[in-house]
Order: structure tokens, then C-alpha cells, then sequence
């Protein structure tokens, strides 16, 4: 038997091993770079789809968000996202419910609704 085909499959699995290893630190260093990038008053998008702006980074990888005026809940730092770094159609969505908010928060909450009967 000949030990080339041994041989070949053998540089085949380091070549792979090296492969992975190149891309998970690749997306290690990607997943740092997005932390450091969060910080207090960053928007911000959880993996849920939750929008929100950083009052608070604490030391045990976790972030205050404030979701509402006068609504803070605390996410995993690994599950929010700056949402300058989400794709275009995910940032345009944010920046509409940024000035609904803006819009919400210019109307007296003591104001009535007009009546719609005719």
C-alpha cells in the first residue's frame, strides 16, 4: 500500500483546521471591534428586533437600554447591535421610530383625540 493517499487526506484536515481557525478568529475580532463600538448614548438593535439608545455599559458584559422614555431594561452586551453597523433597511426603520418617538413626545399627553363622529 502506498502512504500517499494517507498523506493527502492528511493535509486536507490541516489545511481545513487552519481554515477554521483563520475565520473564527476573524469573526472573533469582528464581535470585539462591535463592543467597543457600544457605548453610552449609541442606538442600538437587539437580536430580537428591540430598538433603543445605551445609558449604561456595566462591567458584567450587560447594557442599560433605555426603550421608552422612562423604560430601562438590561440586555446582554453579545445580543445588541449599533445600528449604524445594521444593514440600510434595518437603519432606516430605526431612524423612522426615532422621530415617531420625537413626534410622540411632542404631543400633551392631556390633549383629547378630535372626535371622528359625522
Amino acid at each position: 500500500m502506498s502512504a500517499l493517499p494517507i498523506l493527502v487526506i492528511g493535509v486536507l484536515l490541516v489545511g481545513v483546521m487552519m481554515l477554521s481557525q483563520r475565520n473564527r478568529q476573524r469573526a472573533a475580532a469582528q464581535a470585539e471591534q462591535r463592543r467597543k463600538a457600544i457605548d453610552v448614548g449609541t442606538d442600538v438593535m437587539t437580536t430580537s428586533g428591540l430598538y433603543g439608545t445605551v445609558v449604561e455599559v456595566n462591567d458584567d458584559e450587560t447594557v442599560q437600554l433605555s426603550i421608552a422614555p422612562g423604560v430601562e431594561v438590561r440586555w446582554a452586551l453579545a445580543a445588541v447591535r449599533d445600528v449604524a453597523s445594521l444593514p440600510n433597511q434595518a437603519r432606516a426603520s430605526a431612524e423612522d421610530d426615532s422621530a415617531e418617538d420625537e413626534a410622540d413626545d411632542a404631543l400633551d399627553p392631556l390633549d383629547e383625540p378630535p372626535d371622528e363622529r359625522h
